[in-house]
């Protein structure tokens, strides 16, 4: 699949490989904007678009993982349970405040994190396309 599919295409299948490269060029394009692009003192909406940029980026590469693991793209909401557990957090108090606001989303995160990057893709093709694919850079 051709990078600029892979990273804002939401149609497909992206196997591992694929998975981990998409994650890393968004990993790397935030780092750079948030390093040598943005002014920390000022914030003004154009701030905001490489972030917009980033999230649709990635909300695409993780949903074709999903359809690789034979699953629907509607699964990717699982991913905000992170954030509704730190917001509860918010009204808890001691044990439960550190449970719910940092180990709960640690969990999530990384059991997120297995299921999207390690577990092997369906090989069969399912109603999401053919067998999953990495990202090319350069159309062949």
């Amino acid at each position: 699949m051709i990078w600029y599919k892979a990273l804002f295409s939401f149609q497909g299948r992206l196997n591992r490989q694929g998975f981990w490269i998409g994650f890393a060029i968004n990993f790397i394009f935030l780092f750079i904007v948030a390093n040598f692009w943005l002014n920390s003192t000022a914030f003004n909406l154009s701030s905001l678009l490489p972030l917009a940029l980033s999230l649709y980026s990635l909300s695409a590469v993780i949903i074709k993982r999903l359809h690789d693991r034979n699953r629907s793209g509607k699964a990717v909401t699982m991913a905000f349970l992170p954030l509704v557990c730190y917001g509860v957090s918010l009204s808890a108090q001691g044990t439960m405040q550190w449970l719910l606001g940092i180990m709960m989303p640690m969990f999530i995160g990384t059991m997120l994190l297995l299921e999207w990057g390690v577990f092997k893709g369906n090989p069969q093709a399912n109603q999401y396309g053919e067998k999953g694919l990495s990202v090319k850079f350069l159309a062949r």
